[in-house]
């Protein structure tokens, strides 16, 4: 489901994406309106949606230590490479 959230103010603005958050909507889109000149109060029409966003991929943490160990071997047979 989309919804459609107009507003003329930054003040109003907020109050929107209050109220669309507050019933578990995100945002989609703020389409500021054709008027709107950069340094103005905004203006426009903002989309919310209750489609779920996509998901960033999981990611695996990383074992620093481990790591810097296996380049401090590295550089160490570097510095000797007849050992």
């Amino acid at each position: 489901m989309k919804s459609n959230a107009p507003y003329h103010n930054l003040i109003e603005r907020e109050i929107q994406v209050r109220k669309f958050e507050s019933k578990g909507l995100r945002m989609l889109h703020d389409n500021f309106g054709k008027s709107w000149q950069p340094g103005d109060e905004p203006h426009g029409v903002m989309v919310f949606t209750d489609e779920p966003g996509i998901e960033a991929p999981e990611t695996q943490a990383r074992d620093l230590e481990a790591e810097i160990d296996e380049l401090r071997a590295e550089i160490g047979e570097l510095r000797n490479p007849n050992r």
